[in-house]
């Protein structure tokens, strides 16, 4: 579809209406067409980036998709309601309150990798997300993927044939930031933060974000925020009763209704945290956040 000038004024100005910071914008183009904003649009100001939204969109021929997915994230904004109708030739009014919503997208896959090393309690840990997505508002917006037992391969080979949006791992890390995993024989294999980075690297285009929920994980989560855009490891080591805590105030967090100035993993973040502090573990401060 090709725009007018004044079409490209009106969408822009509807878009940036209804998502008003980055993060919002990031979110609905995540979870609308599953595509990466940072790797569309770049950096820069709003305008900036929304501007080159509509370029890239309206030159590769995705003009009518992003308008319907930015009227099904923000249905009740009365200028995507106005472009739409002008542009999207089928474009249903709003629902009433009272009426279901149509679901457009595909569930969001989580992808749960444990390498499950002696004296960890992992399958506590795992059983706890599933109860946490199964507890969420948008639950039907999730679906949960687990592998057990990793090797390097195996995680190549999850990411790839599953192309998750939030990639978990549970298990042990070592103080050089290296993650435990395994080999054929069952025994430890070490894989260092920049092998782990490259890895995420292939999966930019659909990982949102990195849980790595093992102690001296701080390192990895650094490298690999060159390339996705929220990761989360530990400074320190952390016990494994603050460690399943956190997990299950992220995914309760994951799980929760936010507006759309709400920033979903932050928020996710800071449940977990919360979580932590609410069982008085004093544990708080080693789960951090980075963002690319």
């Amino acid at each position: 579809m090709g725009l007018s000038s004044q079409q490209r004024k009106q969408l822009q100005s509807a878009l940036i209406d209804a998502f008003p910071n980055t993060a919002s914008l990031e979110q609905m183009l995540s979870f609308g067409l599953d595509r990466n904003l940072r790797t569309i649009a770049g950096e820069g100001s709003l305008q900036d980036i929304v501007f080159k939204l509509i370029q890239t969109a309206e030159a590769e021929g995705w003009v009518e998709d992003l308008v319907d997915a930015a009227c099904n994230s923000n249905p009740r904004n009365p200028r995507l309601r106005a472009i739409a109708e002008e542009l999207l030739p089928n474009h249903a009014p709003e629902t009433t309150p009272n009426s279901p919503q149509k679901q457009s997208h595909q569930p969001q896959k989580i992808l749960i990798l444990a390498a499950i090393p002696h004296g960890l309690r992992l399958d506590k840990e795992i059983r706890e997300i599933e109860e946490a997505i199964q507890r969420a508002t948008n639950r039907d917006l999730f679906e949960i993927k687990v592998r057990t037992a990793v090797r390097p391969q195996d995680i190549r080979r999850a990411i790839a044939e599953e192309q998750p949006s939030i990639v978990h791992f549970c298990g042990h890390g070592l103080e050089d930031g290296s993650l435990l995993l395994e080999d054929d024989g069952g025994n430890n294999k070490p894989v260092a933060p920049s092998s782990l980075a490259s890895l995420f690297k292939l999966h930019a285009d659909y990982v949102k974000c990195v849980l790595l929920n093992a102690c001296y994980s701080e390192k990895p989560a650094i490298a690999i925020s060159q390339y996705i855009n929220y990761v989360i490891g530990m400074n320190n080591p952390i016990q494994d009763s603050a460690a399943i805590e956190f997990a299950k105030g992220f995914y309760d967090g994951v799980g929760y209704k936010t507006s759309g100035k709400q920033d979903m993993f932050q928020r996710a973040f800071d449940e977990g945290i919360v979580a932590i502090e609410m069982e008085n573990l004093s544990q708080e401060a080693i789960p951090v956040l980075k963002k690319r």
